[in-house]
């Protein structure tokens, strides 16, 4: 009976590093009894400052969000427009952004233990999941009924670039909304989310048709242009868009550019280098007026200079479709 008082009381002891005038708080070790999962995100932060590990507990919150959370000014679709320089689908990117970081602000730091043994700082931050979810909803709501108006659009528009554009409106509220719906997933404790009010899988198989039917046409010049055309072409088809080479029938948009390929100095025996650089004018099919107008260039080695020019030739050619094809989404989506 003795040894066995004794060995409950052993048991039941601190442990001798322990200080009972500042116990270790249960959330360094697990999760917080005062702050239970259910109802708040939380992080832990360890440092051997207080400043830093409060930091490090709120960025392990914001770990939680898929969002990556880089800007802190708020945009909408009425702050828009040509001038600014800034599409639609940039617009609506930064929203989700700065929607997140909106989130983000109900972060609190709850709590603070400096262990007297090791002198490492402690620091526990947490989010009510109630109040992030509700500023997570709203804004997805919000890209619902935005949503919900371009998609009617693309049904019942009969002219192909209203189409087009109301595609492209369309498909970046969707992918907008899916990234805050995977936030909420995670910041509501059932992981649920918000069901759509339209029929996605339907939706954008529809939208992608209508980019689909857009027709741009390539007509490049100088030596070897075939091959950044090539690489044009294939880079706008991953992007949705449909390009050819000139050829029979009015196309929607116009690309036309002049290739220029020369050797590059090196101080390097060893290489040869090639630098080429092309024009590029993107103009309306209908009109022929000019919406852009850009330079882009590419310096590559190789030890043969036919080499290092082709090289040049399939970057420019990467390079140029993704400018082309945020230029003509901006186009369309500012109109």
């Amino acid at each position: 009976m003795k040894k066995t008082l004794w060995l409950t009381c052993l048991l039941m002891a601190p442990p001798a590093w322990a200080d009972p005038k500042n116990p270790r708080p249960d959330w360094v070790d697990s999760a917080s009894l005062e702050y239970p999962r259910e109802s708040y995100l939380t992080g832990v932060g360890i440092a051997d400052d207080r400043p830093t590990a409060q930091d490090r507990a709120r960025g392990e919150i914001s770990k939680i969000f898929l969002t990556q959370v880089s800007v802190d000014t708020a945009l909408t679709e009425s702050e828009n427009n040509s001038s600014q320089g800034r599409s639609f689908t940039q617009s609506v990117s930064q929203s989700v952004q700065t929607t997140s970081r909106k989130a983000l602000e109900g972060v609190e730091l709850v709590a603070h233990w400096q262990d007297a043994k090791t002198q490492q700082h402690y620091a526990l931050a947490a989010l009510d999941r109630r109040k992030a979810a509700a500023v997570l909803r709203d804004k997805i709501a919000d890209f619902d009924r935005q949503a919900t108006r371009w998609n009617g659009e693309l049904d019942k528009s009969s002219e192909k670039l209203q189409k087009v554009r109301a595609a492209l409106k369309l498909l970046a509220l969707l992918k907008a909304r899916a990234d805050l719906n995977g936030d909420l997933r995670v910041v509501e404790s059932e992981g649920k989310g918000l069901a759509s009010p339209i029929d996605e899988p339907a939706a954008r198989p529809k939208a992608a048709k209508a980019l689909a039917a857009l027709e741009i046409a390539v007509d490049l010049s100088g030596a070897k242009s075939e091959e950044v055309e090539t690489g044009l072409i294939s880079g706008l088809s991953s992007l949705g868009l449909q390009a050819r080479s000139p050829g029979s029938g009015r196309a929607d948009i116009i690309i036309e550019g002049k290739l220029e390929t020369r050797p590059a100095s090196s101080n390097d025996a060893r290489w040869r280098w090639a630098r080429s650089s092309v024009t590029l004018t993107l103009k309306e099919g209908a009109s022929g007026k000019t919406f852009l107008r850009f330079d882009q260039s590419d310096r590559q080695a190789s030890a043969d200079y036919e080499e290092a020019a082709r090289r040049t030739h399939k970057a420019l050619g990467r390079k140029v479709a993704q400018r082309v094809g945020e230029a003509v989404t901006q186009y369309f989506e500012n109109q």
